[in-house]
This record gives C-alpha cells, sequence and structure tokens, in this order.
C-alpha cells in the first residue's frame, strides 16, 4: 500500500538527496543480491507470518524504480517494481536500509541512539505489527525485516572501540506501498487532526493497560517510548534552554511586544527548567500503571498517511523507531504541537481535539471484542479530567524539548527559509504559530506548577500524576 515518494518529500525537508547506485541499493546485509528466486523465498515467509500485501509470493522479476533511489544521512532508500508471475500489472514494495558505516560522523553515543532507534523498528514490526493488526490497528506489512544490530549488545570498553563495532551494524526493511487514495500533509486542518486523532486512539487502545504487551515492549522497544524523553535526550541538554530563549526573546519582540513582555513569557526557560525532571517523571508509566498503553512517540503528520477526503478509510501511522511504553497523552501533545494549524487550536480548538480523542480511545475500549481483544478493557475508569492532567503534562514536556532544540536558529528570516518544509513541526516555521503556541505554554505551565507545588516529591510518581 505504501507510495514512497510521498515519503521522500518528507525527508527531503531534512537534507538534500544524493543518487544511490541501484546495484549497492539492493544488497542485503551479507553481500548477496536482492534477485526475484531469494524476494519470492522472503515473500513465501512473509506470508506464512502474516506479513505478506502482495497478491503472489512468486516473482518473476524486480528492479529499483529510477528516480525514487536515495541515499539519506541516516538511511538508503527506494521503491522496488515486482513483476509477478501470472500477474497483469506490476507491484510495488518499499526497501530502507541502514548502514552504520555510510552514516555521517558523530558521536559512540549519538550513533548508538541512532542505531537503537532503528532495531526497534525493526522489532516492532517483526514483533508486535501483526498483533496489533488483528487488534483493529492500520499498518502497513512487513515482508523482510533483516537486521545486523547484536553490536548495540556488547561491552565495549572504549569509546573509539565502540564507535567502529557499531559502523559494522545495519538494517533491511521491505514495506507495503499505499495506494494514490492516500496523502500527507502538514499542518492539519480541524477535520483532518479529528481523523489523526482517533487513528492515535486505536493505536493506543490497541495495547491498553496490556501487561503482558507492555512488559515485552518495554524490554524489546523503548522502556519509555517519544524521541523527546528527557533521560534520552540527557539533562545536559536543558542549559539550551536560557541561550535559546533570551535568542528568541530578543530576535520577535518587535512581532509580539506586549506578549513577549509579560513577566511570565519572559521567564518561560527557567519555568520549564524547573519542571522539567518532575514532569518527566510523571511521565514514564511502567508497563502494570493504570493508563499506560504503547505510545508512537513521533506522531508528527508526515508519520502519516491521509484517505483521500471522502473514503472510509483510516489514516495510516508510520516510522516506529521511538515506539515504546508511554501514556497516549504524550502523543497527542506531541501531535497538537508540531503538526495541527493554529487555526485549528484557536477558541477553544485544543481542547476539543483532546476532548474528540478521548471520546474515540474510551468508545474503542468500550468495543466488542472483536475491534479490541477482551482483556484490554478499562480496568479502572480513565475521566476526561484525568486524561487532560496527563495532557497538560505531556504538552510542557514536549514544550523544553522545543525551546532546547527547535528554537536554536529561531528568527522571522528562519521560520520563513522552511515555511514549505512539512516535516518541520508548524509551531518553529510559523510565526503567528509559534506565537500562540507560547499562550498555551503559558497556560499549561502554569497548572503544571501548581500540580508539582502540591505534589510532595517523596510521593510514588503514579499516584501523584493521576487526578483522583
Amino acid at each position: 500500500m505504501w507510495k514512497p515518494a510521498l515519503l521522500f518529500s518528507v525527508i527531503s525537508a531534512m537534507s538534500p538527496p544524493l543518487t544511490l547506485g541501484a546495484g549497492k541499493l539492493l544488497q542485503v546485509l551479507d553481500g548477496k543480491q536482492l534477485n526475484a528466486e531469494w524476494l519470492s523465498s522472503v515473500l513465501l515467509a512473509a506470508y506464512r507470518n502474516g506479513q505478506q500485501p502482495l497478491p503472489s509470493t512468486d516473482v518473476a522479476s524486480l528492479e529499483v524504480v529510477m528516480g525514487t533511489e536515495r541515499l539519506w544521512p541516516q538511511s538508503h532508500s527506494a521503491q522496488l517494481r515486482l513483476d509477478l508471475v501470472g500477474k497483469q500489472h506490476p507491484a510495488f514494495l518499499y526497501l530502507k536500509k541502514v548502514i552504520a558505516r555510510d552514516m555521517p560522523a558523530k558521536s559512540a553515543q549519538a550513533l548508538r541512539r541512532d542505531l537503537i532507534s532503528n532495531r526497534v523498528e525493526a522489532r516492532f514490526y517483526e514483533e508486535f505489527s501483526v498483533e496489533l493488526r488483528s487488534r483493529g490497528v492500520q499498518l502497513l506489512q512487513a515482508p523482510l525485516v533483516q537486521e545486523r544490530l547484536s553490536c548495540l549488545d556488547l561491552d565495549i570498553q572504549t569509546n573509539e572501540d565502540e564507535e567502529q563495532l557499531l559502523r559494522q551494524g545495519g538494517l533491511v526493511l521491505l514495506l507495503e506501498c499505499v495506494d494514490e487514495n492516500y496523502t500527507q500533509t502538514s499542518p492539519l486542518t480541524f477535520e483532518q487532526a479529528t481523523a489523526t486523532l482517533s487513528m492515535l486512539a486505536d493505536f493506543h487502545a490497541a495495547a491498553w493497560e496490556d501487561h503482558t504487551l507492555l512488559t515485552k515492549a518495554s524490554d524489546r522497544l523503548h522502556s519509555t517510548g517519544g524521541y523527546w524523553e528527557l533521560d534520552r535526550r540527557g539533562r545536559p541538554e536543558l542549559e539550551n534552554l536560557k541561550p535559546n530563549w533570551d535568542h528568541y526573546l530578543k530576535t520577535f519582540h518587535s512581532e509580539a511586544p506586549d506578549l513577549l513582555s509579560k513577566p511570565s513569557i519572559r521567564r518561560l526557560a527557567e519555568r520549564l527548567e524547573s519542571v522539567a525532571v518532575w514532569v518527566s517523571s510523571q511521565l514514564k508509566p511502567a508497563p502494570t500503571d493504570s493508563f499506560a498503553t504503547l505510545m508512537h512517540g513521533d506522531a508528527k503528520a508526515m508519520n502519516m498517511f491521509l484517505p483521500a477526503t471522502g473514503s472510509s478509510r483510516k489514516p495510516i501511522l508510520i516510522d516506529f523507531q521511538w515506539t515504546g511504553v508511554g501514556f497516549g497523552m504524550s502523543d497527542v501533545a506531541m501531535h497538537l504541537t508540531h503538526s495541527v494549524h493554529v487555526s485549528a487550536l484557536r477558541d477553544g480548538g485544543e481542547e476539543q481535539l483532546v476532548r474528540l480523542y478521548y471520546d474515540s480511545l474510551v468508545s474503542t475500549l468500550r468495543a466488542p471484542a472483536k475491534a479490541v481483544d477482551a482483556s484490554l478493557k478499562l480496568s479502572k475508569p480513565f475521566s476526561f479530567e484525568q486524561a487532560w492532567h496527563l495532557y497538560r503534562l505531556a504538552f510542557v514536556d514536549y514544550a523544553r524539548m522545543v525551546v532546547c532544540t527547535f528554537f536554536k536558529d529561531a528568527s522571522p528570516e528562519a521560520f520563513q527559509a522552511r515555511a514549505q518544509k512539512e516535516n518541520v513541526g508548524f509551531v518553529y516555521r510559523d510565526v503567528e504559530a509559534s506565537l500562540h503556541y507560547l499562550e498555551m505554554v503559558d497556560r499549561h505551565l502554569e497548572y503544571v506548577e501548581t500540580s508539582a507545588e502540591n505534589c510532595e516529591r517523596s510521593t510514588p510518581r503514579k499516584d501523584a500524576c493521576v487526578i483522583e
């Protein structure tokens, strides 16, 4: 089902592509060429595992669709055209390769973090996606998951030795292609956000309080999902808050002098830093905690395929590199911040969208077992007040990431330069959206500050973070 040309438009917002020869691209990890005979055996095995999306497993020939092959800093990718025996029309698959030796120079720590995230995606498709599809989640099938990342488990003494070993790692994925009835876009309208939030609700409902699945996810994926998770990023990153914010205040003052002169706004960086560790601790549920689920961890609009207007199909979620245990509201907060147009959030739109997500989630959790496994019912009532509390914590948690990282070079000129880059968060490429976002941060941060003050630091996290 996947139409990779759309995905290429996503990545091109980050860095320019380089053409890659088809011969090298079709090499799998053992150095062999991906040919028709080998791919036929792969598709047959995928059929037995519930991961075969094509009308046949018998491949007569295959080729790279010229013009789709790309060499990105983090991965190689291309669309493959397959001729199937006895079939009139060609079929297509999406090929993604991660070859550590071809990745840009970086520290061993950063390289490890990137490779771990790719292994998480491989494990998600190989160990979790079939079960989640059986529970009603719309996911692409993955006929091939081939990884060579055991280097991540070795005990290495020096950074030099670690990088040398990590550079031997690699990953090959073959994924289903979407058809022309899907599209990608960002930012989203209110109506589009309603559809994507319903999709996220389905995803979260499928693993809701499933202790067995979440315990496995904690071990095999990320113990806490989200690329912005504070311990994953490193607490020293908090040192970026004040200089980035001082730069923003100076650069944008003429755009909104009244707003940016407010004392609470001027102290935004200090306020975010003061609650950052506490907020992060509130959003790290154990697999057995109330309301814990599987969170996507990078729920931006460009990791979603939207069906054509008028279609009864549901959106499709992709890219599971940062998936792990968490609260669904962390995905919702990141999604509304990154990918929803400011016009959809004004005049109560933000809370209305959160309510629509909440209603969809609770409706799915209460649905017949044919949609969600019978064991995944609400073991404990989940009120909107509890959901809104978790959303506000998550909103502030992601705001820390925005100011720490994405406001580094903030300016009207920088925003204009990336205004059309859909993969970039809307609040750091649109001035109006950015200024309205600050009002939202200020409001949610005031609530979080009060919550933190009212919570004894010795109180267990699971008791402190939930409104009873």
